[in-house]
Parts: C-alpha cells; structure tokens; sequence
C-alpha cells in the first residue's frame, strides 16, 4: 500500500487537540487569514460544480465553516438551510437527506458536517454520488489541507483530484505519530491490522524513526502484535519483543518501547509505538500519549472500513485483482499516453467443461499471478468479466504495449496450471490499442483493444494483435 507523504508546510503540535484535530486550523502564513478559509471554499466549489448544487457549506467543530455558492448567490434561506443541515449531520454523525426546494444532501461523522443543496427531486443515482463525495470531504477535512490551487478542467476529475490528497488511513497514522513523537518527544510508529487478513503491518512512522520499518510485518506474539488485539499496553525489551524482529534486521538506537493499543471500542485495530526504555518516560506523558491513541484510534478504525469497503467495491473476489469498475475509474483519469491490453484465456469453455469450475478459478488466479510477474510497475491488471482481463498501461506508446503483450502471451504459455496431479497448458490471445495515437479518444480504447482482441481469436489464438496495424505477432502453438 502507498502511502501519502505530507507536505513539509504541515506541522503538528505537542498537544493532544494538535494530533487529532480533524484539520490543521493552526496553519497560518504571514498573519494572514486561516488557511482553511482559503483551501476549503475551492474545493467546496469543485464539488458544487461537478453536483450543479446552488449551494455547499462545510461545518467544522470549532465554528470555523465555508461556504460555496452559484453566482447570483441565492436566497439566504437556502444557505442557511444547507449550513443548518451540515450542522445537523455534523452533530449526530449520519447521512440526511432533506426533500424540498432545493433538497439538501447532508453528511457528517460527530466533529466535521458538510451538506449540498441540490435541485428539486434530483435523480437517486445523483444523490447517492452526492452522498459518497460528501463523506470523502468530511473525512479529508478531518485530517489535512489540501493545495489551494484550482486544477484547470472537467470540475469531476478536479474534486477527484483534490480529494486523492486528503483523507486516509495513512494521513492518521503519520498524524498520530507525529503527534506522539511530540508529547513523548520519542521516535514512534503505527502498527495496523488487515480487518481481512488480520496481519499487522507497520504503515507509518515519525520522522525520527528509521522509514525502512514501514511494510514490515509484525508477529502475532511480539508486544505490538498482541497490543493490536487488546486493550491495554504492552512492554517490549527488545526488537525482538517490540516487533518479533532481530537487532540485524534494523540498524537503530532504541531497542525497548511500549505498543499502545489502538482499540476502538469493539476490538484492537493496531498499535502506536513509543521506542525508548518506557520507565524513563513521566507517568504523565504516558498518560498523554494513551489517551491520545484511545482517542484517535475510532477515527483510524472508521478510516479503515471505509477503505475496505472502497477496495471490496472495485475489487475481483476471486482473482483480488481490481474489476471492471476499477478499470472504468482508471481510463477517466487517463491524462496523457496510455495503452490497453484486452486478454482472454484461449479456450476457457473446454477447460471449464473438461475438469470442472474450479480448474477454471483457479486458472483465472493463475493468470493474476502471471500478470504479477510480467506487468510493469504502475501498470493495472483487471478482471473485466468471465475469462477475459484489462492490462492498462499508463505512458506506454504502442511498441512497449506490443512489447509487454507479448511478454505476456509468452508467459502464458510458458507456464502450466497444475490440476488434479496433471499439467494444463494455457494460452492467451491479446489485442492492443494505444492512445493518443492512433486512437484519438481514451473513450474508444476499450473499443479498439477488443476489435483487436477478436481479430486475434480469429487468426488462431495464442496470438497478439495491433489496433492500429491489424497485424499480428504470432506466438506459440495455433488451435
């Protein structure tokens, strides 16, 4: 998993308000206004914009708010009806949708609200996507600023944009290390636990703390570990301890700590980590920093399931790897040279029909598992629907996507399925078409790569075929 880095600009305090404040209201420059009566109102108008709201408002706890509004500026009452209901949603945590003229979609999560005001009977589908960009707002407000520069263009892709750099599990995590660097004035670390897979991993560490620790996996018995699925803290000696590592796995000063647990009311999430002899630590410090990871640990926990209902949403079950609607979110952001690959196993019916479902599942997990090893950094595999799969490749003209097709293809039918104590040959037939030449619209790419895709079918399989040459580089064996 990626993590976001924060912009060197945004500074936390030693104080617990500091560390779990849902935004930066101390950011200020030059004696100037707040910055958050400069950043927000922009993105409050991108969201307005891509809905055609007449009015959105964003309430935070504080009082600080900010509002956007259509230009003449609408009747007063409507505005404060919108500011009404962001106050509302923001007091009780819940979604709420008020009919009328206009009708206000509102969201808040207990400390920050925000709410649209959009047109009479707008469709469900509109209020539903209303719904979703709200929430991402009102989780991003929570956590950081965003860059006050407006972002030329389609207002969608601008919100989109603007919202990639706000809210996440991520942000949390460098937030609460941050924040416990300060109060203990020692290096820390966040430790998480997969709600799926249970597996705790380190994701985050303050900027004492050595960076090589982020990604490692922590064992279920070290202090971390067990930290993670409780409730109280946990005293580690050493690395070993601590994390389940050895003294050779990292170079640093620091071997003892305490893992404060994460728990967020129902079960432990992770652990926050304070490296350093604990009893040379004040009783009072201890205390500041428990407190503060029982109070921020709800929000991490809340961030987290929506993160894993995000992935889940654009996510292949059988194969993990994203679907179709992933694919479709990824081509809309395409800004700039793109290819895609359209990829179908050969002859998926016969293998279903000769040795049953589950050799075709496990067929489907074989070619992820080849695409894993074949694709590029960057580059998105997904799954589109039966056998068939989506390569897209971002920056990559035409020769590299020949090139890496027929990496593929060769991947293919060099490797063999084993099923039921026998081999079973795959093959793959694979069409290509690049933007923005030849084709000219990132819309038709899809179009294109199947048209290619099919051609392939026809001239044998086991084959790659150009969009634009209609020419192939033939493979392997031909059926």
């Amino acid at each position: 998993m990626n993590l976001i880095v924060f912009s060197g600009g945004i500074i936390f305090g030693a104080a617990v308000g500091a560390a779990i404040g849902l935004w930066v209201s101390t950011r200020k420059g030059g004696g100037g206004p707040d910055v958050v009566a400069v950043d927000f109102p922009q993105v409050l108008d991108l969201l307005r914009r891509v809905h055609n709201a007449g009015a959105a408002c964003l309430i935070m706890e504080d009082g600080t708010s900010a509002v956007s509004t259509v230009d003449p500026r609408p009747d007063p009452a409507i505005i404060d009806r919108t500011d009404a209901a962001a106050r509302l949603a923001m007091g009780d945590g819940r979604q709420h949708v008020i009919h009328g003229d206009p009708e206000i979609v509102a969201v808040g999560d207990g400390q920050v609200g925000a709410a649209l005001a959009l047109a009479p009977q707008p469709a469900a589908e509109l209020v539903t996507r209303a719904g979703a960009d709200l929430r991402r707002l009102v989780a991003g407000a929570r956590v950081r600023l965003v860059d006050g520069t407006m972002t030329r263009g389609d207002p969608r892709r601008a919100f989109d944009n603007a919202l990639a750099r706000l809210d996440s599990v991520e942000s949390l995590s460098v937030a609460l290390c941050e924040s416990a660097r300060s109060t203990a004035n020692r290096s820390t670390a966040v430790v998480l636990r997969d709600p799926v897979t249970q597996v705790a991993t380190v994701v985050a560490v303050s900027r004492t703390t050595d960076r090589k620790l982020i990604g490692l996996r922590v064992s279920v018995d070290s202090s971390a570990g067990r930290a993670s699925m409780g409730d109280v803290p946990v005293v580690g000696a050493s690395p070993a301890e601590l994390l389940g590592i050895t003294p050779d796995a990292r170079r640093r000063r620091g071997d003892a700590g305490v893992a404060y647990p994460l728990y967020d009311g129902r079960q432990g999430i992770g652990a926050l980590i304070v490296f350093g002899r604990p009893e040379y630590l004040p009783p009072e410090i201890r205390e500041k920093v428990a407190r503060l990871a029982a109070q921020i640990a709800p929000h991490m926990a809340a961030a987290a399931a929506v993160r894993a209902a995000e992935t889940r949403a654009i996510t292949d079950q059988l194969t993990g790897l994203p679907n179709r609607r992933a694919l479709d979110l990824a081509l809309a952001r395409v800004d700039g040279q793109a290819s895609l690959l359209m990829v179908d196993i050969d002859h998926f019916k016969q293998l279903n029909d000769g040795f049953g479902h589950t050799a075709g599942d496990a067929a489907l997990k074989h070619m992820a598992q080849i695409f894993g090893r074949t694709l590029r950094e960057g580059d998105l595999a997904a799954r589109v629907g039966g056998e068939e799969f989506a390569l897209l490749l971002l920056g990559a003209g035409p020769a590299v996507a020949l090139e890496v097709a027929e990496r593929v293809r060769r991947a293919t039918a060099e490797s063999r399925l084993r099923w039921a104590g026998s081999e079973v040959m795959l093959t793959c037939s694979i069409g290509v078409a690049a933007y923005p030449e030849p084709i000219r619209d990132v819309a038709n790419l899809r179009v294109a790569a199947d048209a290619a895709l099919y051609r392939a079918k026809e001239a044998g399989r086991d084959r790659v075929e150009n969009a634009a040459a209609g020419i192939g580089s033939a493979g392997g064996a031909k059926s």
